[in-house]
């Protein structure tokens, strides 16, 4: 059996991380036997980041060379995608995980009001004397990573002028299919789901959760693909 080393579930998501959640999405669609083991240290990945898979041949780290693990082992994420539509899935999963799921990480963490409600779901497993202490070093090291990228250094405006025309991208691929592709799942929506569900489910109201929420399509597409995609019941680290 694979064991998938994975942020715990939180915020009505099977993982805090939508590359966790991913991994898993794309190994219940492999139809391989795994298990979830739940850590809030990133420095249990290989590259001090989760996911990471442990498998015979060893840890696989990342969400997307576990990916290229599982369509070695036979699994297929682009099924019926000729190689125009290959393109286009490598596009989108590249301005998802690139680009727009940097507001998650933004709102969450750089916004009081979210991260009042993050850092207690967050730091959980910290023991309570260090867990403020922790909280705040991490939240720093995030500041500075986003300052660098530079969505901490603009306006909410500025933000939104950047990832309106990404869930622009979304919607137009959705108007007239139920996937990002066509009629079934495949890769980009293994990342797009778990990244706007998170977008929509902010644990307060940021211009880009009420963007997310007012787009019929975006939240259809969310409630669809969590009914198809989502591991049927929400693990927890007592079931696994």
């Amino acid at each position: 059996m694979l064991t998938l080393i994975t942020f715990p579930d939180g915020f009505d998501e099977p993982s805090l991380s939508p590359f966790c959640v991913k991994a898993m999405i794309q190994l219940d669609m492999a139809g391989v036997d795994w298990r979830p083991e739940y850590t809030g240290t990133p420095g249990d990945g290989p590259l001090g980041r989760l996911p990471a898979l442990r498998t015979p041949e060893g840890v696989i780290p990342e969400s997307g060379f576990i990916q290229t693990y599982l369509e070695g082992q036979g699994a297929v994420f682009h099924m019926g995608l000729s190689s125009v539509a290959r393109v286009r899935a490598h596009a989108l999963v590249r301005m998802i995980e690139e680009h727009l799921r940097l507001g998650i990480a933004h709102d969450r963490w750089l916004v009081d009001a979210c991260w009042e409600k993050m850092k207690p779901v967050a730091f959980a497993s910290v023991p309570a004397p260090i867990r403020p202490a922790v909280a705040t070093m991490a939240r720093r090291q995030v500041r500075s990573g986003l300052k660098s990228q530079g969505f901490a250094r603009m306006t909410e405006a500025q933000r939104m002028a950047c990832f309106q025309p990404d869930l622009d991208c979304l919607t137009d691929h959705l108007w007239d299919t139920p996937y990002l592709l066509g009629d079934h799942p495949t890769a980009p929506d293994t990342i797009a789901v778990p990244v706007l569900s998170m977008l929509a489910g902010l644990p307060a109201s940021t211009a880009l959760r009420e963007t997310v929420r007012r787009n019929a399509t975006l939240m259809a597409y969310i409630d669809r693909g969590r009914a198809a995609l989502y591991p049927k019941t929400i693990r927890s680290a007592a079931a696994a």
